[in-house]
């Protein structure tokens, strides 16, 4: 009886202890919980102002333009008009550029009256599959470079999916590309410079960026940016357009700094996914002038009439149709003045350095401002290519993306959604 006397009594004492703890053991998982919420949502909170309509100030545009070139007024996949890249990805990635007549027999161009079709293609075959086997595709640079311009391309449908990295661009070609006309023109890459018009991988949310040197160098100006909308540094380096992807090899410093990707000024509110610019066809329209750069996306019922009529003049449009503006004339930007005529590329890769880097990403809109921490919460809980295909028994995630776009389970993904359908392309210059 002592004995059982003396168990309730220490239970009792163990019993009151617990009680004692748990209002301090509640305030513990408060604020884990409040700490996890923080981590996902951080960034997502803190959204650029907003403007009334009516108030946004874009200048930089030219007032009048006149025809230079349209691609569809001949055969739209000519070699008249376009160098075919044939060299191994410089991604990094198990794509395989074929020749102008190899693609056309491997059913990758197609064309018609007003539509053009650039698709990816079929693995090797595997029996005749070299050591590092590759998916076919093709890459297209424009023969002809244009300085101060503007150009529209219409579009019913651009390629997306896992594994998939398409892009629509320009840059100053000559010196890597053999057989081009000028090479002499242009520098290493990007000294030059680069301009994304369309570019995203995977499913991410597509965006647009401005990659130059370091020197001289070239920041935009916030608040002329801000002026003109809600824009974000969608590459999370604060309007700084130098870009070196390969920053961190040389010193102690250039590694805490890391990487370079470039300034991409990005409307907060019209970033869309690729299955967004699907169901909603229309034309991106780049615009380059000695004041600005300007990049628009409109859906075919809001297409400007003068631009319809093929005499744009874009000082006139709709700015919330914006999707980027680099205000060069407003910011310190001496870098701007070693711009030099940049070709158009059209090219769909695979996995690589961003669509193979990012395998293991959630599907977000891509914004880096966000940080680490949101970043690291979205590989937990959102949906990715890795949670829709595993990792192909591979440990990193470049070798599970090659794994997949490299197996049949890719075969019908990329038959069906990884090709180009563009109805109009355009070049027009400033009229003298």
């Amino acid at each position: 009886r002592q004995f059982k006397m003396e168990t309730t009594r220490l239970l009792g004492r163990a019993s009151a202890k617990a009680s004692d703890r748990r209002p301090l053991t509640w305030l513990v998982a408060t604020l884990c919980l409040v700490f996890a919420a923080w981590c996902f949502l951080a960034g997502t909170l803190v959204l650029p102002r907003t403007h009334k309509e009516g108030t946004y100030t874009c200048p930089g545009s030219a007032l009048d333009y006149e025809l230079a070139h349209d691609f569809f007024a001949s055969d739209f996949f000519s070699e008249d008009q376009w160098y075919y890249f044939t060299h191994a990805d410089p991604t990094g990635g198990p794509t395989q550029y074929l020749s102008h007549d190899d693609a056309l027999g491997a059913g990758l161009l197609r064309h018609g009256d007003g539509w053009a079709v650039l698709q990816a293609g079929r693995r090797e075959d595997p029996l005749q599959q070299s050591e590092s086997p590759r998916r076919q595709s093709v890459r297209l640079h424009s023969r002809q470079a244009w300085e101060h311009m503007l150009i529209a391309v219409s579009y019913s449908h651009v390629p997306h999916g896992c594994g998939v990295w398409p892009a629509l661009w320009l840059y100053c070609d000559g010196a890597d590309v053999e057989g081009q006309t000028g090479a002499d023109r242009c520098g290493p890459w990007p000294e030059n410079g680069e301009i994304d018009l369309l570019e995203f991988a995977n499913e991410f949310f597509a965006k647009t960026s401005l990659h130059l040197g370091a020197e001289p160098h070239c920041t935009l100006n916030a608040t002329a940016i801000e002026q003109c909308g809600p824009f974000y540094d969608k590459n999370g380096m604060r309007f700084d357009c130098a870009t070196d992807y390969f920053t961190g090899k040389d010193s102690l410093l250039s590694f805490i700094n890391g990487p370079k990707y470039g300034c991409a000024p990005n409307r907060y509110d019209t970033w869309p996914t690729p299955s967004q610019l699907n169901a909603a066809p229309g034309t991106f329209v780049f615009e380059w002038t000695p004041d600005a750069m300007k990049i628009w996306n409109f859906a075919d019922a809001d297409v400007p009439a003068d631009l319809r009529a093929g005499a744009p003049v874009p000082g006139g449009w709709d700015d919330t149709k914006l999707w980027s503006y680099y205000p060069l004339a407003w910011s310190d930007c001496p870098g701007k003045a070693k711009l030099r005529p940049l070709n158009l590329v059209i090219n769909i890769a695979f996995c690589g350095d961003w669509a193979g880097g990012d395998w293991g990403r959630a599907f977000d809109d891509g914004w880096a401002g966000r940080g680490f921490l949101y970043n690291a919460a979205q590989v937990l809980v959102g949906e990715s290519c890795a949670s829709r295909w595993g990792s192909y028994g591979a440990a990193t995630p470049r070798g599970a993306c090659n794994g997949f776009i490299l197996s049949d389970d890719s075969d019908t993904l990329v038959e069906r959604d990884a090709f180009f359908n563009l109805t109009g392309l355009k070049v027009y210059q400033v009229v003298r």
